[in-house]
């Protein structure tokens, strides 16, 4: 595989992620609630269930992506209640300040948010099954090009998610009143229930 089909692979992983979809609204809800920190561990988790879709597709089994999507449905629904069971708390929170958790379990909660809303989207297996077969022989994959695919797949999502991310850092910035932050906690658990909402869905 050589330097322009990785960077071909880039752009195409980077206008995927970069379009508006729940990973990039979690991301955002979090990071400007509680802090970058906890923003990187969703972001993370999110990368993780990308980089598992991707893994699939390159081992080409078709069979197995469409078992997945016919047994979405249970992984969907557990994923979906557990989104908005963390929206729900979120939208409760007083909200007094914008200091971050420091409860030893939020980092696994972090990243098992981020992982299920990366994985419970069936779609994302489909776009990653209908394009690399246009950058990769997926009947002659090597380890070092699934290292590399991986690689690169990985590090882009994860960049625009830090993009989403740094917006909501930037926006935390200029919220100051303990009303408003009061507010961004009712709006930011609203969106973590939508996307729960959206992850049910489709």
């Amino acid at each position: 595989m050589d330097w322009l089909t990785l960077l071909s692979l880039t752009i195409a992983t980077f206008v995927y992620a970069i379009s508006p979809g729940p990973g990039l609204f979690a991301v955002l809800a979090i990071s400007t609630r509680y802090g970058a920190v906890p923003g990187v561990w969703l972001s993370i988790g999110h990368t993780v269930g990308d980089i598992i879709y991707v893994a699939v597709a390159m081992l080409a089994l078709n069979a197995l992506a469409e078992l997945i999507s016919h047994s979405m449905l249970f992984v969907k629904i557990l994923g979906a209640s557990y989104l908005v069971y963390i929206g729900y708390q979120q939208w409760r929170s007083k909200g007094v300040s914008f200091e971050q958790s420091s409860e030893k379990g939020s980092v696994s909660r972090l990243l098992i948010a981020g992982f299920v809303v990366g994985v419970t989207n069936p779609k994302t297996i489909i776009f990653y099954l209908s394009f690399l077969p246009i950058f990769i022989d997926l009947d002659n994959l090597t380890v070092a090009t699934e290292i590399k695919v991986i690689g690169v797949v990985g590090i882009t999502v994860f960049f625009v998610l830090s993009l989403a991310n740094i917006l909501g850092i930037r926006l935390r910035k200029h919220i100051e009143n303990p009303r408003v932050i009061k507010r961004v906690n009712e709006v930011t658990g609203v969106i973590m229930i939508l996307v729960g909402l959206f992850v049910a869905l489709y």
